[in-house]
Order: structure tokens, then C-alpha cells, then sequence
């Protein structure tokens, strides 16, 4: 079953060129997926019953077009179906104007995490129907493959987590990821243009007051973030754009 919600483009949503920004995106389509969850019982108003919430593994994003400032968007989202109990569930996205043309399609993974157990749960069957999924799995999966660590770096840069970047869960946003992957861009990648793809894999989650490392090179005409703790031992997250 698709969820769909309207929304209106604001300062938040666009960049310097009056454009809406990956960035933007994402935070509409964390929120519908946050909405549709508090419909069957698991939102943000239901993780002290739940002793948990669903947390996210993987973006996978594709921008056809992009709006501007007091446009108009449609959103629509739906989970994928499972044949058995499993550690991880799926969700797409897809994004229309006011013309209803297609501006951009996204998959994510996700996984339940127990606060109080501290530890990843299956998901039965009966948890997993409750969304009322469709569409094809296999597609799903493809979109989010494991990303590979690159091997070497042009550039580094620390960062020390903040107040303003945790969030609801007790961790950095995952969306705080993305705005630390744009500080390490190279100048003339960052004041370009937006760039229409983005991969996102999450590993470890980041605390306030840890210290991490964000590095990046660019291989195969993609440029890569890797987000590492500040002894290196502990990978937090992947970035892909191009």
C-alpha cells in the first residue's frame, strides 16, 4: 500500500542556486517513512512501547529534476514484501510535481533495533504485513549492495558531533551524514552543481562528543566519503555521489 503526502519547497529544502537539494530530499522522504511506520504502530510516539524504533542502513537516491523554492511535491512511499522473518526490510520512494512527472525515485534498508537489549531484532511475518507491502524485492536489494571501503584518500578533515546533530534516537541524524560528506567536497564539487545520484551505507552509529574522521578521493567518476572514528578502527558510514 503507497503513502503519499504533500509538501511545499522551503529555505530548507533548496541550495545557493535556488534548487531543490539532496539534502532537502531526504529529510521529506525520512519523514513520510517516519509517518507511515506511527500508522502501524511503530513511530516515534510508540519507541518506549516498542523498546525500539527502526533505524537505517542504506540510501539509495536517483534525482530526475529538480524544483525550487515554494514549488510543490508529491510523495509517495511503500515497504517491499519479505517471504520470510528477517534483520532487514526495504522501503522506495517516489517523488512527482505538480504535473505529476516523475523527479525522483530512492530505496532504503532498514533494520529494528532494541534500545533496552541493544541489539538488532528479526521482524516476523505478522510485523512485516502490517505495512501491506508490494512491489519487487529483488529490485530493492539490488539498489542498496554493500559499498566498498576505497583503499586510499586525497583529503581529510575531523569534525568533533554537536547537540544540533543529535537526534530523537540519541545519535547523529542520519541525514547529519550527507552535511558532513558536502564539508569535505572539493570546492568546485561543491559550488556545482547538485549531483543527481547518492548512495548512503550506514555501519556504526555516531554519539555526541565523538570525534570522527571524514575522508574523501574520487574513483570511477564517483566521489567518496568515508566516515571513520578518530583512532580509524570503526567505519560509520559510506558516501557516494555522482
Amino acid at each position: 500500500m503507497k503513502i503519499e503526502q504533500t509538501y511545499k519547497l522551503g529555505l530548507r529544502e533548496i541550495g545557493m542556486k535556488n534548487k531543490l537539494t539532496n539534502y532537502g530530499i531526504l529529510a521529506f522522504l525520512e519523514d513520510i517513512a517516519t509517518y507511515h511506520s506511527g500508522l502501524v504502530g511503530y513511530g516515534v510516539n510508540d519507541v518506549e512501547k516498542n523498546k525500539g524504533a527502526f533505524l537505517i542502513l542504506d540510501w539509495s537516491l536517483e534525482v530526475k529534476k529538480r524544483l525550487c523554492f515554494n514549488d510543490s511535491i508529491k510523495v509517495k512511499t511503500y515497504a517491499l514484501p519479505a517471504d520470510k522473518p528477517s534483520f532487514n526490510c526495504y522501503r522506495n520512494f517516489e517523488i512527482y510535481d505538480e504535473k505529476d512527472e516523475l523527479i525522483a525515485t530512492a530505496t532504503s534498508k532498514w533494520l529494528f533495533y532494541n534500545f533496552e537489549q541493544r541489539k538488532i531484532v528479526k521482524l516476523d511475518m505478522e510485523t512485516l504485513e502490517l505495512f501491506k507491502p508490494e512491489g519487487n524485492l529483488q529490485e530493492a536489494e539490488e539498489k542498496v549492495t554493500k559499498l566498498k571501503e576505497p583503499t586510499c584518500y586525497e583529503k581529510m578533515i575531523e569534525y568533533e558531533v554537536r547537540r544540533a546533530n543529535i537526534d530523537v534516537n540519541k545519535h547523529m541524524n542520519n541525514l547529519v551524514y550527507l552535511k558532513l560528506a558536502n564539508e569535505v567536497l572539493p570546492e568546485e564539487v561543491y559550488f556545482a552543481d547538485e549531483l543527481n545520484n547518492l548512495r548512503i551505507t550506514y555501519k556504526h552509529q555516531i554519539r555526541l562528543g565523538e570525534n570522527v574522521k571524514i575522508y574523501y578521493t574520487m574513483e570511477e567518476d564517483k566521489h567518496i566519503v568515508t566516515i571513520k572514528s578518530q583512532d580509524e578502527n570503526k567505519l560509520h558510514a559510506i558516501v557516494e555521489m555522482w
